[in-house]
């Protein structure tokens, strides 16, 4: 059996934003000096303080000295931003805004005049001013090349700081193989009536399938009319590595869409896939239900007058006020269901040929049998006498008769044609709900 794969709803974390500054005096040795991991060139001195070193790590050593440095971290490890302060300035506040591309995530502010609280020493030497970001594998930090640290001193910048979360080393490569536009999705992740062209109540699906590492995540972006749509934004994410994933997405304004060309882009670890194009047009179809449950179908929207007739069987009558189409659906019940041999002589024997709306000139431009087990009659025709182009659709199953006629006039025919099949494709019916109505046997 086919192993399916699904992404997890991803709760971003809550990045905890955290300060803490220490000081190394003349009774301890200096540390080890480590190479900045990409700062870039901080500002001139504000105010007699100034940033000798800028270095990123995975940890610190109980002094707030760097371990492991480098600006490169998995998912689930914590970023340390460690700051060298020339001297040890008594006053003022450094502050460390975090954020991802444009997105604020946070800050954290360390009060300088700590030092002298009694609570860390100060004995000579540099000012060691920590930052960091909290990480685990519950709350990750999501994937991205965006990452920078800002840094403040009383609110005037000293320098800006750049960091990347990568894959863990574990993950597998992740890649997008599949995009479809759809109508929906099963749920083995396959687009349902793929498409490009909606209406405006209707979801549009975003359906893929690919590899996806561990935490890997996707995001989709819904653009209307050109501009982002932050409410349909969304985003998944791996917890574990999966091969051959399917995934999909599905959105609808609140509104609606209007009609025009939208598009939704789709992105991978924060770099787009791609971006995918689809067109909103007028509503063109209304969906009929019967009350009594016998059938339903989608009919043309300008199709504005419907009637109702049980006087001998059952039947609908959906009509054009132009009198460019109709549509005529009729049930009754049988005595007894028919047997393959007694269909295959009706079969043989219909004809549309001088029944109400045609002529006796009719001429099957198409005919379809069903095989054994399976009654039902599909007719393409046309009568030049009564000006008339239709498909007819006639089944039988468990005693009860379905007939559904679509007409438009000849000339007509080819603006109808995709409309009307649309319409006999959608057609569904209950031979137990006909014989409840009209009471057959």
């Amino acid at each position: 059996m086919k192993r399916k794969h699904a992404l997890q709803v991803q709760i971003l974390c809550a990045v905890l934003l955290l300060g803490a500054v220490q000081a190394c005096g003349s009774k301890t040795a200096s540390p080890t000096p480590q190479p900045p991991a990409a700062a870039t060139e901080a500002p001139a001195p504000v105010a007699g303080v100034e940033i000798l070193e800028a270095t990123f790590a995975k940890d610190v050593d109980e002094d707030g000295n760097p371990l492991d440095p480098g600006n490169e971290f998995a998912p689930d490890e914590t970023v340390y931003l460690v700051l060298t302060l020339e001297g040890q300035p008594k006053e003022g506040t450094v502050t460390g805004r975090f954020y991802l591309g444009d997105e604020f995530l946070g800050e954290a502010d360390v009060d300088l005049a700590d030092l002298s609280s009694g609570v860390i020493f100060s004995i000579g030497g540099n000012t060691y001013v920590n930052f960091w970001m909290a990480a685990d594998s519950d709350a990750p930090s999501i994937i991205s090349e965006a990452y920078r640290i800002e840094v403040f001193y009383d609110d005037e910048p000293l320098g800006d700081y750049s960091f990347r979360v990568v894959p863990p080393s574990d993950a597998v490569p992740s890649q997008v193989k599949e995009v479809t536009l759809a109508r929906g999705a099963d749920e083995d992740y396959n687009p349902i009536e793929p498409a490009t062209t909606f209406a405006p109540d209707e979801d549009v699906y975003i359906v893929g399938r690919g590899d996806i590492g561990l935490y890997t995540w996707l995001q989709v972006e819904w653009y209307v009319d050109g501009q982002l749509d932050e409410a349909g934004t969304n985003s998944i994410t791996a917890e574990e590595n999966v091969s051959d994933a399917g995934f999909y997405f599905s959105y609808v304004p609140d509104a609606g869409w209007p009609v025009g060309e939208h598009q939704v882009a789709l992105i991978l670890n924060d770099q787009e896939v791609g971006r995918y194009d689809f067109t909103v047009g007028e509503t063109t179809t209304a969906h009929f239900e019967d009350p009594a449950g016998v059938f339903s179908l989608d009919y043309p929207a300008d199709f504005d007058q419907i009637e109702e007739d049980t006087t001998a069987g059952y039947s609908y009558t959906f009509l054009a006020s132009d009198q460019s189409g109709l549509i005529y659906v009729f049930f009754d019940a049988l005595d007894s269901p028919l047997s393959d041999e007694q269909w295959q002589g009706f079969a043989d024997a219909y004809t549309v040929a001088g029944m109400p709306g045609f002529g006796d000139d009719v001429v099957e431009l198409e005919r379809q049998l069903g095989q054994p087990g399976v009654h039902f009659i599909y007719l393409e025709v046309e009568s030049e006498e009564e000006d008339v182009h239709g498909l007819v659709w006639v089944e039988e199953a468990d005693g009860a008769m379905a007939v559904a006629v679509l007409t438009a006039p000849i000339g007509q025919w080819p603006e109808r044609q995709e409309a009307l099949t649309a319409s006999l494709d959608s057609f569904v019916w209950s031979p137990e709900a006909v014989q409840t109505v009209i009471g057959g046997e």
